[in-house]
C-alpha cells in the first residue's frame, strides 16, 4: 500500500477506488475485514449472522478495529489527494457508556429543564453518528428514558404558549426513537400507553414538520406491533393529527405512515372508524385522490384501501355519496393506476350499490361513466374478485341503467 501511494495512478481509476474505499476497517471473527458501516448494516440492520465473504455462521458479532489497514488507507488517500481522493479521517470513538448514563440522568429529570433538552439533542446526534452508537443507545436504558419524557409531556403545553422545553423535549425523544427502529417489543408496548399516544397526537397536530414525520412513523410501528393496545388507548386527537399530516402532505413517508395507521385503526375498531369519518376522513381522501396518479401508485392504493374500509359502514357510505367528487374520482381510478387500485375502487362502488343504492347514487354512477367502466372491467384481464363485484352491480341495477339515455350501448 505504501508503494501504491507513490505510483502515478490514472485519475479515473483513483476516483473509482475512492468511491468504494473503506473508512473504518474492522475484522470479524472469521478473519475477514470489512468497512464498519457496511458490515454493521449486514449484521444488525439486515439481521444476518454470517460472514458475507465466506458465508460461515459467525460465532459472535464482535468487530475488531483493523488499525494497521486504516493507517495504510489514510496514507494512500493522502498520497492521492491531488487526484481528488478525500482524506480518510480517523473515525470517532464509539459512544462511551459512562457518558451515555450521564445523558440519561439528565433526560430523566422532571420537570424538563433546559439541560434535559440539551442532553436529548446530544444523544440524538451521537446515535446518528454510527450504527455502533445507534445499537448502543438501543440496548441501553435510553428507550425507557425517552418514553418517560413522552409520558410526562403535557399534550396542551405548547397550545397555551408555555412549556416550550417540554414540547421540544418530546419532539427530540420521538426523533431518537424513530432512529432506533426496529424497536423491541417491550418498548413498543410502553409506547402504546395512553400518555405516550396523547403526546404523539399533540406533536402530529402542532409539532414541526420533522417532528410530525417522526411521530407518524413511530405511530405506524406501534400500531403494527401492538394493535389492540394502540386502538384501545388512541384518542380523538390522534386521529385528527394523522388526518392533518395526510391533508397537509408533510412528506411522502409521513403520508404513507399516516395512511397505514388510520387503516389499522379503522379496520380493527368500529369506534375508530366512526371517529375518523366524523373527523372528515372520507372528504379528505376524496379531495386528495385526484392528484394520486400511476406515478404515486403506492399512496393511491393506500388511500383507496382506507376509503374502502370507511365505506364498510353506513356513515362512511353516506359521506361518500354526499360528496360531489366522491363517485367521479373513485371511478376514474379504475384501470388507471394498478390492479389493486382498480379492485379497491370497484369495491367502494359495490358498497354503495349494495347497501346505499339511492336514485342519486345510481344516476351519478351512470352520468360520470362509472357504469361504462364496470362494463370494461368485464372485458379486461383483472382479478376474479373485481370482475365478480362489477358483474354483481350490473345485474343488480342493470334495469335502472338500461333505461337511461346515458347508458353505453351494448352493455346489457
Amino acid at each position: 500500500m505504501d508503494e501504491i501511494g507513490e505510483v502515478e495512478t490514472p485519475s479515473y481509476f483513483v476516483c473509482l477506488i475512492s468511491m468504494q474505499i473503506m473508512r473504518d476497517p474492522v475484522t470479524v471473527c472469521t478473519g475477514v475485514t470489512y468497512d464498519r458501516e457496511s458490515i454493521e448494516k449486514w449484521l444488525f440492520t439486515m439481521g444476518n449472522n454470517t460472514c458475507p465473504a465466506t458465508m460461515r455462521v459467525l460465532d459472535n458479532r464482535d468487530l475488531t478495529p483493523n488499525h494497521t489497514l486504516r493507517r495504510l488507507i489514510q496514507h494512500w488517500s493522502a498520497a492521492n489527494s491531488s487526484a481528488g481522493v478525500p482524506f480518510t479521517a480517523t473515525p470517532d470513538p464509539p459512544l462511551d457508556v459512562n457518558h451515555l448514563n450521564e445523558l440519561l440522568r439528565d433526560i430523566r429529570s422532571c420537570p424538563v429543564p433546559t439541560f434535559s433538552v440539551k442532553a436529548l439533542k446530544e444523544l440524538r446526534s451521537l446515535a446518528k453518528k454510527s450504527e455502533t452508537n445507534r445499537r448502543c443507545v438501543a440496548l441501553s436504558e435510553a428507550p425507557a428514558a425517552l418514553i418517560s419524557v413522552l409520558e410526562t409531556q403535557s399534550a396542551e403545553a405548547d397550545e397555551t404558549g408555555c412549556g416550550y422545553d417540554d414540547a421540544v423535549a418530546c419532539e427530540e425523544a420521538l426523533g431518537i426513537l424513530h432512529s432506533l427502529i426496529p424497536l423491541p417489543d417491550e418498548t413498543v408496548e410502553l409506547l402504546a400507553s395512553a400518555k405516550c399516544l396523547a403526546s404523539m397526537a399533540s406533536i402530529l397536530k402542532r409539532g414541526t414538520s420533522n417532528a410530525r414525520f417522526h411521530a407518524a412513523v413511530v405511530s405506524q410501528t406501534v400500531s403494527r406491533k401492538c394493535v389492540e393496545r394502540f386502538v384501545l388507548n388512541a384518542n380523538d386527537d390522534l386521529i385528527e393529527g394523522l388526518l392533518e399530516v395526510l391533508t397537509e402532505e408533510v412528506c411522502e413517508q409521513a403520508t404513507v405512515a399516516a395512511l397505514r395507521v388510520l387503516t389499522t385503526m379503522t379496520l380493527n375498531s368500529r369506534s375508530s372508524r366512526i371517529k375518523a369519518i366524523e373527523a372528515g376522513a372520507v372528504s379528505a381522501l376524496i379531495e386528495l385522490l385526484p392528484d394520486q396518479t400511476a406515478e404515486k401508485k403506492n399512496r393511491c392504493e393506500r388511500m383507496l384501501c382506507l376509503l374502502d374500509v370507511l365505506c364498510g359502514c353506513a356513515e362512511g357510505r353516506a359521506a361518500m355519496a354526499d360528496h360531489a367528487m366522491g363517485i367521479p374520482v373513485v371511478s376514474k381510478k379504475i384501470m388507471r393506476v394498478s390492479e389493486l387500485a382498480s379492485e379497491k375502487a370497484v369495491r367502494i362502488l359495490w358498497s354503495l350499490c349494495q347497501f346505499s343504492p339511492s336514485e342519486h347514487v345510481l344516476n351519478v354512477m351512470l352520468q360520470v361513466g362509472a357504469v361504462a367502466k364496470l362494463c370494461m372491467v368485464l372485458q379486461i384481464d383483472c382479478t376474479a374478485k373485481t370482475k365478480s363485484k362489477a358483474m354483481e352491480m350490473l345485474k343488480l341495477h342493470g334495469k335502472s341503467w338500461r333505461n337511461s339515455p346515458c347508458a353505453p350501448s351494448r352493455i346489457f
